[in-house]
């Protein structure tokens, strides 16, 4: 079962690492990449990975909401500039399946860093409409970005150059749904209802920790769920299987 990963409400892929000890040779031109962060690590708290991919969902928002903001940052190496200067990002088609002006709105190739800045923020509006919303067969739309080099940037490492965005609109199973919940079996609709009890639900979905576990108000919850699904019909959209706790009734049976 595919787990959650939300950007924005979101959560991140992590993929390749750089280490801080990795030096460039600063004479040249400034080196570009997308933002390398440092994470958490016991063993080696130094360590610096890049998040080479993000995914923007719609599955946690409002139905009402119809776009929304992907925001990527992007950096470089060296020192501030006393004026804007130019970047470039580029699409990779044969590694792409989003389609402008349907999964996302058309964006300009050219970026700019404004003077004094150390950063940029690519912002790439997303269109809800046409994204993919099947629980059954979750795929996500792929938008695969490459940074330029340009008059006034260099490509910082490989690892950093390079950014996958993918988009959808459908809940994936958070990484503590069976974490001493007693919740029975995943399904969007079951945690959306657990959301309208309390808002909580929706928070930290790539954390193994529940927002409540059984011995933590989660029995109250869980009791509330199965009263829901008991008084209240509700169905699988693309089966129309009624769902219980612990079941799903399939039509005719």
């Amino acid at each position: 079962m595919r787990k959650t990963i939300f950007f924005c409400i979101m959560a991140l892929f992590v993929g390749s690492s750089c280490s801080d000890k990795h030096e460039f040779p600063y004479q040249g031109k400034d080196r570009i990449q997308f933002r390398c962060y440092t994470v958490p690590n016991s063993l080696r708290p130094q360590q610096r990975e890049y998040f080479d991919s993000r995914t923007f969902s719609f599955g946690l928002l409002a139905e009402e909401i119809e776009q929304g903001e992907a925001r990527l940052v992007v950096e470089y190496t060296g020192t501030p500039s006393d004026r804007d200067r130019t970047y470039y990002v580029s699409i990779v088609a044969d590694k792409t399946t989003a389609q402008a002006g349907i999964h996302y709105m058309p964006f300009p190739r050219e970026q700019i860093i404004g003077a004094g800045m150390l950063r940029d923020t690519l912002r790439i509006t997303i269109l809800r409409e046409h994204m993919n919303r099947s629980f059954n067969n979750p795929v996500d739309a792929r938008l695969q970005l490459r940074l330029e080099a340009s008059d006034d940037f260099d490509l910082g490492i490989e690892a950093g150059v390079q950014m996958t965005l993918l988009m959808n609109d459908y809940l994936t199973e958070p990484l503590w749904w069976n974490s001493n919940t007693g919740l029975g079996y995943y399904h969007p609709l079951k945690w959306r209802i657990l959301i309208g009890f309390n808002e909580l639900y929706a928070n930290n979905p790539d954390s193994t920790r529940p927002p409540f576990d059984i011995n933590n108000n989660g029995r109250a919850y869980r009791d509330g769920l199965n009263n829901y699904l008991n008084a209240i019909p509700t169905f699988d959209e693309e089966t129309g299987a009624r769902l219980f706790l612990n079941t799903m009734q399939m039509p005719n049976n």
